[in-house]
């Protein structure tokens, strides 16, 4: 009896991919925009059923398809955060994920728009903490006199105000220490000396004393400006290659930091855009791999030797390219005969 009942079951789970409808399922994925479910349709249907070819000449298409629906979704959520609207921004690239085939390039905006988001945000707090500094430095005598009273009241005010100096303080090094790191030295030298003025008696970030330094130093700040220039030029590149996706602008980019390669302010931005790099040139590989699986060798072959500026002395690229040429070759021959 257990024998006779595993037979059935085997029997149902191997006519699980060759029974229902699955143009249908893909054509139902397609219209929900949910194009990893599509392909995941395509890539579990058996060879044995009818629908199966016809399926397998979908599959490129489909590939397209959630390659732009991701490029649309990526220039949306970057429209929406250059325009501040975060939660929308997150809430788009988040509902959406799931639905397209390689994500990566959503996962990258997702971190971009956070380090946008984070940088605004302590623009912002900057502003206001200097604000609350320039008030307390005018007022800081305010707590010595709050002390030489017995009323309750005034030792809990006392208290407060003490809290609020100390988380002042701190959120000011902070701030201040963060904009050092990116070479803002004019307002790391303001918050950090906001910082000092308020806690005389603590000793100053050190980052205060090198802000100063290049602040007072006419070629660091004419290298500074310089920086900053760069630095934008850079940004400028690198958010068109986001907007628009295609492999040229990525190549512009990384041109434009290779051409300033020795220059430690654009560090950071050579290190996302190898990480980009290296994610595309990973994601067109795979690309080609599976349409060249799919006989598609033609496909394949323009997709390879496309992202190969990207790497052109990559080992396995050189024997992908070369591979597919052997075999496109073969075939004209046979088509000749």
């Amino acid at each position: 009896m257990h024998k006779a009942s595993s037979l059935l079951c085997a029997l149902a789970l191997s006519g699980c991919a060759t029974l229902g409808n699955p143009e249908q399922d893909v054509s139902d994925a397609l219209a929900e925009h949910d194009y990893a479910r599509a392909a995941s349709i395509v890539d579990n249907t058996s060879p044995k059923h009818a629908q199966y070819e016809m399926l397998q000449t979908q599959y490129e298409g489909i590939l397209l398809a959630s390659k732009e629906y991701r490029q649309r979704l990526v220039i949306e959520a970057e429209a929406l955060g250059r325009k501040q609207q975060w939660d929308d921004a997150f809430a788009l690239l988040q509902g959406h994920r799931d639905k397209v085939i390689d994500p990566s390039a959503i996962d990258e905006l997702t971190a971009t728009l956070s380090l946008w988001e984070g940088a605004q945000l302590n623009q912002l707090l900057a502003e206001r903490r200097e604000a609350q500094a320039r008030s307390m430095l005018e007022t800081q005598r305010l707590g010595e006199r709050l002390a030489s009273f017995h009323d309750p009241r005034a030792k809990a005010e006392k208290h407060r105000l003490d809290e609020e100096h100390t988380l002042l303080v701190a959120d000011l090094t902070r701030l201040g220490e963060y904009f050092a790191d990116r070479q803002q030295w004019i307002q790391a030298r303001d918050l950090l000396r906001y910082a000092h003025q308020l806690a005389p008696d603590l000793p100053p970030s050190p980052q205060l004393a090198r802000a100063q330094q290049v602040l007072n130093d006419a070629d660091q700040q004419a290298r500074a400006k310089r920086n900053r220039a760069l630095q934008t030029e850079a940004e400028l590149l690198m958010a068109r290659y986001q907007r628009n996706g295609q492999l040229q602008s990525l190549l512009a980019a990384r041109s434009f930091l290779d051409k300033h390669r020795d220059n430690p302010a654009l560090t950071s931005h050579r290190q996302r855009l190898e990480q980009w790099a290296r994610r595309r040139f990973a994601e067109e590989m795979n690309t080609g791999e599976a349409l060249y699986a799919r006989g598609q060798y033609k496909e394949a072959y323009r997709i390879w030797k496309q992202v190969a500026p990207l790497y052109p002395n990559d080992e396995e690229l050189n024997k992908k390219l070369e591979r597919s040429r052997r075999v496109l070759t073969n075939l004209r021959s046979l088509q000749q005969s």
